[in-house]
């Protein structure tokens, strides 16, 4: 990634976080599925009061799905490796922040129903699937930890 593009994934988020200090911003990293091999992406979580903010950037998503990609995000307890049956937590459909782009990295806004200090002292994944227009296929998932 290069530098202009991580300034404005910088931005972002400290637009997205509100007063947020960095010590309360989780960075997730997010490992890509079979289904998706080959792409990149990255979530950052921010308190929200009682909520989590999730911004994802993503570098990568199938070529068949539709323009504008629409993304689902959930939080599933347990890891990536070993999700629970059903999500802990189900997010807000993840808004496409790009206006109708076919660029190469695309970034999303979600919010989850629960406190990032919840999230972050229990056992959580984050799990990003395509929509259930495109088969609600994962695509990344990555552990959410403190630090």
């Amino acid at each position: 990634m290069n530098r202009t593009s991580w300034l404005a994934l910088v931005v972002a988020v400290g637009a997205i976080s509100g007063c947020a200090s960095r010590t309360e911003i989780v960075d997730v990293p997010l490992n890509a599925t079979p289904q998706n091999a080959g792409h990149i992406a990255r979530a950052s979580l921010s308190p929200v009061g009682n909520r989590t903010s999730i911004y994802l950037n993503v570098g990568g998503v199938p070529n068949h799905m539709a323009v504008p990609s629409r993304l689902d995000t959930a939080i599933y307890a347990g890891s990536c490796q070993h999700l629970s049956a059903t999500p802990a937590y189900q997010t807000d459909k993840a808004d496409n922040v790009n206006y109708l782009s076919m660029a190469p990295r695309t970034r999303y806004w979600a919010q989850a129903p629960v406190a990032l200090s919840d999230l972050t002292q229990g056992d959580y994944a984050l799990l990003v699937s395509t929509s259930p227009a495109d088969g609600s296929r994962p695509l990344f998932c990555g552990k959410i930890s403190a630090g």
